[in-house]
């Protein structure tokens, strides 16, 4: 089959939570199909290409980086002024470039499937008709649109833009042979807020890694992720301020570790309570889980599939998540889905104290990533979704 990717980042550039599933995605089919990558990004994107980054894209694959050499402060501000004008969310006119516009025209007169990854590009289906397209969505854009920590000033200059991706939902994704999602409960928004609109569900996967290592006897209860979103700070904030006191009452020397990217204030305040710690920006988030006893993602926000969970699970880290940290994965292997924080402390207190039980769910975690959740499953969804769109 060939298939043309279009996506609005770099395709090397896999600290990003659309760009990772993509990323590897790539590598499990490029083998099995022709594949070309239409992408934009920004100037510190070509920078990371020249220095190299790319070489880990799959052979085979033809790359057209169409990216943008215009600042972030005076290229937003366009964006925003065209934004109004069009009725299209901001993010749109990132995608919108002529550069990447003129290569999807071209390569889309070639592809058999049209594969659209992220936010902003949905509108290109219509464009690339009568090739069927996939719009990889990851999450829904609308409810997810305050998981991103901006500041006071950005978000005043964003004002009116979430209507804005409601509406572009709602115009753009019926036009799609299908929209993906990596979870049922967001596939159930989309039905529910977008008439016509075709959802599959393709949860993401993980890379396992080597053998766990064996879990620690000390009571340390681990979270990480990237900061840069509301919903990992919500996180982590839920488990120093309400997970760990009511596990405190039975093991008074339990403790948090917190790993992610580019904490913000309020997680660095976090750190400075007594029994926690934070790990900022760490080459290495598998070295950090080897201290951990217990993950726990006592999610209040969010959207999606949690990857921490999958991460934490792949490295031999029972679990114990509420219906959010659940969310694309569900409950077994190691995961204990708690219905409220009592019980949640109760599970995690348990973990901690069970030597057989903590060892056996650590087994069934890194046995269940092995069975369901790897990058190579998570491609064949996403090459059965391209199947369908052909037919």
């Amino acid at each position: 089959m060939r298939v043309l990717v279009v996506v609005p980042w770099e395709p090397w550039r896999v600290s990003d939570g659309i760009v990772l599933p993509m990323h590897h995605h790539l590598h499990a089919l490029a083998g099995r199909h022709a594949l070309t990558v239409v992408a934009g990004g920004s100037r510190s994107g070509a920078e990371q290409r020249r220095t190299g980054v790319d070489a880990a894209l799959p052979d085979g694959v033809v790359v057209r980086w169409t990216g943008t050499g215009v600042p972030p402060g005076p290229d937003y501000v366009l964006r925003r002024l065209r934004s109004e004008l069009s009725g299209e969310p901001a993010h749109v006119h990132w995608v919108e470039r002529p550069a990447l516009l003129r290569a999807v025209d071209e390569e889309a007169r070639r592809a058999d499937v049209v594969h659209l990854v992220g936010w902003g590009t949905a509108q290109l289906a219509a464009r690339v008709a009568p090739v069927p397209a996939v719009h990889y969505a990851v999450d829904p854009w609308e409810p997810s649109w305050e998981n991103r920590r901006l500041s006071r000033a950005r978000r005043l200059a964003d004002a009116g833009q979430r209507a804005k991706v409601g509406r572009h939902e709602a115009r753009h994704y019926p036009q799609a042979a299908c929209v993906v999602v990596v979870a049922e409960s967001d596939a159930a928004h989309l039905r529910a807020t977008v008439p016509g609109v075709h959802v599959d569900v393709v949860p993401n996967g993980v890379d396992p890694g080597p053998a766990p290592t064996p879990l620690p006897s000390a009571p340390v209860l681990g979270f990480h992720g990237a900061f840069e979103t509301q919903a990992n700070v919500d996180g982590a904030t839920a488990l120093v301020e309400q997970v760990l006191p009511r596990v405190r009452v039975t093991v008074p020397d339990a403790r948090v570790l917190l790993v992610g990217r580019t904490p913000p204030r309020a997680v660095q305040a976090l750190a400075e309570r007594p029994g926690v710690e934070l790990r900022a920006d760490v080459p290495d988030v598998r070295a950090e889980l080897d201290r951990v006893r217990v993950h726990v993602s006592w999610m209040p926000s969010g959207r999606g599939q949690k990857n921490k969970v999958l991460e934490a699970l792949a490295a031999g880290r029972p679990a114990v998540v509420n219906a959010l940290g659940a969310s694309g994965i569900g409950p077994g292997g190691g995961l204990e889905v708690a219905p409220d924080l009592d019980a949640a402390a109760a599970a995690v207190v348990r973990l901690l104290q069970d030597d057989p039980h903590a060892r056996a769910a650590s087994v069934a975690a890194r046995e269940r990533v092995l069975q369901e959740f790897t990058w190579e499953a998570s491609a064949r969804g996403i090459e059965r979704a391209w199947e369908r769109a052909r037919r």
